[in-house]
């Protein structure tokens, strides 16, 4: 099964939020650290991740330089 890697950067973060809730995403900070989990919610210009290690992460929209995710392909 193909896969496609969406990238969303920080300036469309805003208006993209409702496809990233309840998916697994890579968050990319602008120091360049990358963490990976659930998106559990996200208000007030903050995403709340959860990793695989059910710790949690909360992040400003200020400090995100890319969000990445895959979206299985239709062929």
């Amino acid at each position: 099964m193909g896969k496609r890697l969406i990238r969303i950067v920080q300036s469309a973060l805003s208006a993209r939020t409702e496809e990233l809730l309840n998916r697994e995403i890579n968050v990319v900070l602008k120091s360049n650290q990358t963490f990976f989990g659930r998106c559990q919610k996200i208000e007030n210009n903050l995403i709340f991740l959860q990793d695989q290690r059910m710790h949690r992460h909360t992040f400003a929209f200020t400090q995100i330089d890319t969000v990445v995710y895959d979206l299985e392909a239709t062929f």
